[in-house]
């Protein structure tokens, strides 16, 4: 659970450029991209969503909790997530080039449920 606890606390950081560099990969208004702590491939990242009202961290908690929530903005949060994941497949992409000459596929996905518990 302690993962899970540090994962809540990096999406309520008001200042996303406080993260240790060796955490976040980047960010955007609504969402944090960060290494995953244990990575399953070469390029392993989680985008979370930031904590920011009228959303709480118990409203963003799960996909669950998420779509309990206001639809409307629910979707709006899986929109945000998607397209921060999108940039960073692009980045990653960039970097595959840089380093091997070549790119193979990526995923982008939900974590059904947390994978470290």
């Amino acid at each position: 659970m302690a993962n899970l606890t540090i994962l809540r606390t990096y999406a309520q950081i008001a200042k996303p450029e406080t993260i240790p560099v060796s955490v976040l990969f980047t960010h955007t208004a609504k969402s944090l991209a960060i290494f995953d702590a244990y990575p399953k491939s070469i390029f392993h990242f989680l985008i979370i969503p930031r904590v920011a009202p009228p959303l709480t961290a118990s409203d963003l908690a799960s996909l669950r909790s998420l779509l309990k929530c206001d639809r409307a903005r629910a979707k709006e949060v899986i929109l945000e997530l998607e397209e921060h994941a999108k940039n960073v497949k692009t980045m990653i992409e960039g970097e595959m080039m840089s380093r091997y000459g070549f790119k193979w596929g990526t995923w982008i996905g939900f974590h059904a449920v947390p994978s470290m518990q």
